[in-house]
This record gives structure tokens, sequence and C-alpha cells, in this order.
């Protein structure tokens, strides 16, 4: 019973909020009343007591003025009656009637102008008081009165004074000659007790505190502990005469009135309990609070009685209504028909789906929506379906009002009478355009390349495999296998954006060859294929190869400046009942690699030849890994670089060597530039440095003068890594001075705009090692990038050397190329020199260093210690 009635009143909450709310806001507007009531009675209530001790306090003024005039009056009156009086017994006798007859006071005496007592109503004589108002009434002849501040005892002279809880105040009235020179004093010791049972009565009325101060803020009468900060008060005082201010006073808050006296130099300060006037008023607030608190409850109860029986009303008529809003809501398109196929009903989900209100299609067809895309026998079936009394379920293609077509999946449902006869039919429609659109989406992406828009390999092999399996004819056709030449170079030195800019140039290119019987594909990276069908012979299908190597030459323009890109290219043929995709692609892609070890820039046809090179290849990368992790696979050999006038040693250039296995070593342009494409020149890099620098430690350690030694630095390293970092730190840990390092890039390596590449060359040109740009002259021989890194050497390639004395060409760019390098202060290294021609035609040039057989092959670095024993001979 009672877990129904909570979910019953949950229920209810949760859906009649607005009546909740209503008495919330009720509640709350009764609540904000009497948070506004409370706050002005507050308000109220401090005015009150603002004025009450206002007007008290100019009360009290009266009565400590009259007070304080009284003694000053009687003061003065025996001020006086003392040049009348000669004995000293008569001033006594006048001082101790005076004394009673006023209850403030509790001595009365009389000092000389030194301050000594000459008579007195209660102390001895020839005492003498410290008083500063003595000296103070000598300097000031028109001061009347001086109130001193309290000081302890009873009265002057007490000899209980140091153990008294009492004090007294001096008041001192100057006694003075017809010239106004002082002769002697009277001091009235004024009872402060007097005033404390003066005020006791206000204080115990209005629980507030009375105190007086003088005008320099002397305290003369401290009624409690409750006390105001003094400075405080003078500032008011400096501002106003009179007023008022609350303070907070050992955190409780206190309002603090004060008046100057106009007659005397006092301050009176009343301090009275804030909570003491509020009081009253705390208790009506509290009564006021109980009634509300009270009314509060009453109005909630109130409404949640409302709340329910408004749920027992729901819930009466829900069913009807929760299924007529179901349907009308629903996201899905529903129509109801009658049992001829005439629209009955429809919800919003129609509209918006159609485009059609239900007052428009009211009592007609649903053909209104027929597209022309289904037949005739579609829309039969459909029909024989749900007239047997079944559900149907298919895919339609409906027209919207405005021409649009969409698809939908439809479920036609027959409603049954008790007789199971057919009274309605009820469709719903769900919109899958979009589903349908984003599958073919999906197919197409999964099909094609997302950056060239080309077919991808997938797609490619599918289609390849294809003609191989449903061919009937028997014809041949062509795989042609296209790899960008150097394309990982331009990627990584110049930036993913400058290959993706490449790659659309070259799809560009490509697609002016491609023709109806033509696919072409973008396998992955730098790969693209095109598959060529019904090939009429092999000359044509070489010269169509031929036109693809030339179109992909096209100057490519990125970044301000021109590149000429080449490729190569793999031509596989077969016949369609005789081959199969995956062997055709293998044999193109062998052909393509053939294509690259001829030089690039060509194509081949596939031969049996090929498949010993692919497996080359693929064993070479293999050993490379095991390689890298051995200490013994690879060596390095010195080979001399000697000055060319005096044939003095200048160093050597540090070569790589790699022995696979034994007595079988791979050439370093084989491997070196599969390093390169793998990326595994990374490692091998640190293993030449690691190395050279441990060789070089050694030679100095034993006081060998080996020159300056020269190593290899590929583009690959300066664009991934932080070479120029590891570098120097490696050569910190072995004290290798920068002097004795030169690092040899090649020439295409300064055509990057690669900012890794520019930063690792200027730290190592900063830390002092000489740079000497490799194989000039077979590259773009740009002098803007040779100022661009202040390089020390140009290292004259072995293809002109070779050429000396058999071509003239040749000559002329040595020519040429030293003439350069003299212009712009670098010193120039041949390398390759082998016969006593060829240094004789350096020599006659000024060329500054050789390096080649002539003098010596590469040396192990036993041997070369010996070279640098032996010297340099012709």
């Amino acid at each position: 019973m009672l877990p129904n009635i909570y979910v019953l009143i949950k229920n209810a909450a949760l859906r009649q909020k607005g009546v909740f709310l209503t008495a919330f806001f009720i509640v709350f507007c009764f609540w904000l009343v009497l948070q506004h009531t409370a706050q002005r009675g507050v308000e109220r209530s401090l005015a009150e007591q603002n004025t009450s001790n206002a007007v008290l306090l100019h009360a009290l003024e009266d009565t400590v003025i009259r007070s304080f005039q009284s003694v000053n009056s009687s003061m003065q009156t025996i001020a006086e009656s003392l040049q009348q009086l000669e004995s000293s017994k008569a001033i006594n006798h006048l001082l101790a009637d005076q004394l009673r007859i006023s209850p403030q006071l509790r001595a009365i005496d009389l000092l000389d102008s030194e301050g000594s007592v000459i008579a007195s109503a209660t102390s001895g004589l020839a005492s003498k008081l410290d008083y500063p108002c003595v000296t103070s009434l000598q300097n000031e002849p028109l001061t009347e009165f001086i109130i001193e501040t309290p000081k302890k005892g009873r009265y002057p002279d007490d000899p209980y004074a140091e153990d008294s809880k009492h004090s007294y105040l001096p008041f001192c009235v100057p006694v003075r000659n017809e010239q106004g020179q002082l002769l002697s004093l009277l001091v009235a010791s004024i009872n402060p007790q007097y005033y404390y049972n003066l005020f006791s009565a206000i204080t115990d009325s209005f629980a507030a505190n009375i105190h007086l101060y003088r005008y320099d803020g002397e305290r003369l009468l401290i009624a409690s502990k409750i006390e105001p900060n003094p400075a405080k008060v003078l500032d008011q005082v400096k501002q106003k005469s009179w007023g008022q201010y609350r303070a907070s006073i050992d955190e409780v808050n206190y309002l603090v009135s004060y008046r100057s006296t106009s007659l005397l130099p006092l301050i009176l300060v009343l301090v009275a309990d804030e909570e003491q006037a509020l009081a009253s008023w705390r208790h009506d607030e509290k009564m006021i609070r109980i009634f509300l608190i009270v009314i509060s409850f009453f109005t909630i109860f109130v409404a949640l009685v409302i709340v329910v029986l408004q749920e027992k009303r729901r819930l009466v008529q829900g069913d009807i209504h929760l299924l007529s809003t179901a349907i009308r809501s629903a996201a899905n398109a529903i129509v109801i028909t009658d049992k001829k196929g005439d629209i009955h009903w429809t919800n919003n989900a129609f509209t918006d789906l159609t485009g059609y209100t239900f007052e428009e299609v009211k009592g007609k067809n649903p053909r209104v929506l027929k597209s022309g895309h289904q037949s005739k026998e579609f829309y039969k079936d459909l029909w024989e379906t749900i007239l047997a009394g079944e559900s149907w379920r298919g895919e339609l293609i409906n027209r919207h009002k405005k021409g649009q077509t969409l698809v939908v999946d439809q479920t036609v449902t027959p409603i049954l009478d008790d007789k199971n006869n057919i009274e309605h039919f009820i469709a719903v429609h769900e919109d899958i355009t979009a589903r349908k659109h984003a599958e073919e989406k999906a197919l197409y992406l999964a099909d094609h390349d997302s950056l060239t828009d080309l077919p991808n390999r997938r797609y490619f092999e599918r289609h390849l495999n294809q003609i191989f399996i449903y061919s009937d004819q028997k014809s041949e056709i062509a795989v042609l296998f296209i790899d960008l030449d150097r394309f990982k170079d331009i990627n990584d030195t110049m930036g993913h954006e400058a290959g993706d800019a490449l790659l659309i140039h070259t799809t560009s290119n490509l697609q002016s060859l491609i023709k109806e019987k033509h696919l072409l594909a973008r396998l992955g990276g730098d790969e693209f294929a095109i598959l060529v069908k019904n090939v009429a012979s092999k000359k044509k299908l070489s010269n169509y190869a031929s036109k693809v190597v030339r179109v992909v030459t096209k100057p490519f323009h990125y970044g301000g400046a021109t590149f000429n890109i080449t490729c190569s290219v793999g031509v596989a043929t077969g016949d369609v009942n005789l081959s199969d995709a995956s062997q055709m692609l293998r044999q193109a892609d062998m052909a393509m690699y053939r294509a690259k070890h001829a030089g690039k820039n060509t194509y081949r046809f596939f031969d049996e030849t090929m498949d010993a090179l692919i497996k080359r290849r693929v064993y070479l990368q293999q050993q490379l890994e095991v390689a890298i992790k051995s200490d013994t696979a690879f060596s390095l050999r010195y080979q001399p670089q000697v000055n060319t006038t005096n044939h003095e040693v200048y160093g050597a250039e540090a070569l790589m060597r790699w022995e696979v296995t034994k007595d079988e070593w791979v050439s370093p342009f084989e491997f070196i530039a599969l390093a390169e494409e793998t990326g595994q020149i990374i490692e091998i890099g640190i293993w030449l440095m690691r190395n050279l620098f441990q060789q070089m430690a050694e030679w100095n350690k034993r006081g060998i003068e080996f020159g300056k030694i020269s190593m290899n630095i590929s583009a690959v390293q300066l664009a991934r890594d932080a070479l120029a970092e590891r570098m120097l730190s490696m050569m910190n840990d072995h004290a290798i001075p920068a002097e004795q390092l030169c690092v040899e890039i090649t020439e295409t390596t300064l055509m990057t705009n690669s900012d890794k590449v520019m930063d690792n060359l200027k730290q190592l040109k900063k830390a002092g090692i000489a740079l000497s740009i490799d194989d000039f002259g077979t590259g773009y021989s740009s002098m803007s990038y040779l100022k661009a890194i202040d390089a020390d050497h140009l290292k004259i390639d072995r293809s002109f050397i070779i050429g000396i004395g058999e071509k003239d060409s040749d000559e002329h760019i040595i020519r040429a190329t030293i003439a350069l390098a003299h212009s712009l202060k670098l010193e120039t290294v041949a390398e390759g020199v082998d016969s006593p021609e060829q240094l004789a035609f350096l020599k006659a040039l000024d060329c500054d260093y050789i390096q080649g057989y002539y003098f010596s092959k590469p040396l192990m670095a036993d041997d070369f210690e010996q070279f640098l024993e032996q010297g340099a001979s012709d």
C-alpha cells in the first residue's frame, strides 16, 4: 500500500510541476515578505536605539556638566575667600566645610606654587603632590582649571593607595594675584564612584556603558571593559562634536554615541549593545517565522492534494492518451488507411518525411508518393501479401512533395477485427535515405584514395581479379607499376604537405593518359598502377610506358621552387586465361625495381631474371636488421685525402663496409640506398658516429696526427633525427675537437626546405665542424644554397674526374667548379683520382686536395696509421 502511494505521489510531483512550482512560489513570496519585514524591523529597532541613545546622552551631558561646574564654582568661591583668611586653621576649616557639602568630592587641598600642601581637608601638611597641572597652570595664566587623569587611592597621600582599587580625579583651580601670578592652587579630588552611581541606573536599564574622556583622549571614567577605540572617538569628534557610529568590540556589535561638552574639555561616550535593542524584535520575528512555517506546510500539503487528484485523473485517461501520443509523436512516419487503401490518418513524422500535411492527403491513395522506380509487379506482390492478412516489409523509393526522391524502409500490417476481417492497414515508413547515401559513400571510400580520389589497391586488385575470373575472351592485359623516384626525400625533408601536393600533381599528369580501356589507381604511398586492357602489341605498350615516364617529369612547383620529378615503371603482361592477378602485380613490382636499379626515370618489362633481384632486396633488408644489432658486421675504412701541392696527408674520408656473410661484401651504393628507403639509415648513422669517434679518440690518445676526418651524412638523417645534438654530445663524450671533423652532405640535401635540416646544419657549423658538399655538379648546383649553409669544401664527383683527357665537357665542368669554389673561398676535393694525368690536370687548376686510388685505396685503421707514417708519394 505505502509503496503504491509513494509511486503515485512521485509521479504526480514529476508531472504536475506547475502546481508545486506555484505553491513553492507562494511560500517563497511569504518568506521574501518575512525577510523584508525582518530587515525593516532590524532597521527600525536600530533607528530607535540611535534616537534613545542620543536623547539619553544629551541628558547625561547636562548632568555631568552641572556636576563639574558645581565643583568649579565651589573652587572659585574658595579661591576668592582665601584672600580674606589669614590663618591656616581658618583655611582648613573652610576646605572642610566645602567638602561636606560636595558629595562628588573626596578631598580638597591647597597647594603652593611648588606643589606642596599648605592646607587640606584630609591630607597632612608639608607633603608635596606631584601633579602635572602645577606646571601647566604656571605656564598658562589664562587657564581656569585642569582636570587631571585618574590617580590611585581614595584621595591624595592615601597610605593604602597601592593596594586600593579606588581612584580619584584631581580637579585643579589656580589662585592668582591681581597681576595674574600663580600664588597657589586648589585641588579637588573628584570621586569617580559618584558618577558610576549616577550612571548605573542608565547602564542597568539600557544595558549601556558610559565613559568619560578628556579632549586629548585621556580616560577619565571607564565604566566597564566594553570600551570603544579612543582614537576612533577622537577622529569622530574632530569631524563632528556629537554623533554616533557602530563598531564591533570583542566580536560583538555596539552603538557608540558620543558628545563633546561645549563648556568643559570632556567627551561623553555611551556604548549600547545592538542585541539588547533587537531583543524585542527578535521575539516578534520568531513568532512570525513559526506562523509562516505553519502556513508553508499547509500550502504544500494543499498543493500535494491537488496534484494527487490530477494524477489520478490523468491515469484514468492515460492509456488512450499514451497510445495516441506515441503514434502521433513517433519518429517514423505512420499512415493508417482503410481496407481500400485510402488514407485515414497520418502522424507528424509523415509530414516531415513527405512534405504533405494530413489535410492534403486525407482520403487519397498512397500512390501520391509513387516515384516510378518500382514496377507494377512490385506493387502487385505487396497487395497480395497484405490482403492475405500478412505483414509486408521492404524498401521503397518514394517522391517528396518538392520532387526529390527518398528511400524508406516500409512495413505494412493489416488491422483485423474480431472475425479476422481486414478493417485498416497501418504502414510505418523509416527514412533510410541518409543511411543509404552513407553506405554508398563508405563503399566508395573503401575503394578509393581520399587524397587523389583514385581507385585504391583494394579496388584495383578486385577489378583485376574479376577480369581473370569472368573474362571469356582470349586477350592480353598489362599492368604498369609506377613508383616516384626520391619521393621519400621530398616527403621527409620538405614535409608531408609537399608530398601530398606532389601526389596530386602526379595524379593529374597521369590522368591525361588514361583512356576508356585503362584503369588508374593509387596503390599507396608513392605507388600508382595502370591497368591496360586488350594490349595490341608490345611496341605500343612500350610507347605508352614511355609516355608515362615523360608525363611524370613535368615540372612540379612548390614553395617558390621548381622540381623535376621522375618515376620508375615496371610493366607486366599476361593472358587473361593463363595468368592471375597476384602474379601480375608481383611481376610488375619486380620490373619496377629493375627500372630503379637501371638508373631510374625509365621503364622495364618483366622477365624471369627479376625474381632473383627482388629476393636479393628482401634478403638484404632482413640482414641489415641483424647487422645493426651486431658489433662485427659493419667496419670502417679510411681513404686518405692528400694536399695537391706538397702531397702531405690532409685527412681521410671514413667509408663504411658491410660483410653480410664470410667473404660476401655488399656495396655501400646498394645497402645505403636501401637503408634510406627503409629508415634504417638512422641506426647505421649512430653506429658510424660511435665507432668513428672511438677510433679518433684512440688516435688522439696515442698522439697520432691524422688531420681532418670526413664522414657522410644522409639527408634522411638530417630531416628526421636530432643529428647535430646527438653528434655534438658524442664528440664531447670522446673529447673530439670540432676542427678534426668534416661532415659531407649531398648536393640534393640542400634543396630541401625542411627547418629540421637547416637547423641541424647550422648547429654543426656553429660548433666549428667543417661542411663539405659531396658529388657537386650532379644535382642542382645552386650557389644560393651554398651561401645559405656557409660550406667549407666542394667535392668534385668521380663521374667528372674519369672524363679527364676523354671528354671536354667533363673538363669544362671541373674548371668551372674549381673556379666557382675559389671565388666563394671554398676549398675543393677531387675524388676518384686514379692516374697521374688526372692529378696533373687538377694540380694545374689549383685543386686543393686529392682523394683516389692514385695515392691509396680505402684502408683499415692500422694500415692508415702506416700510411700516415710513410706519407703520400707519387
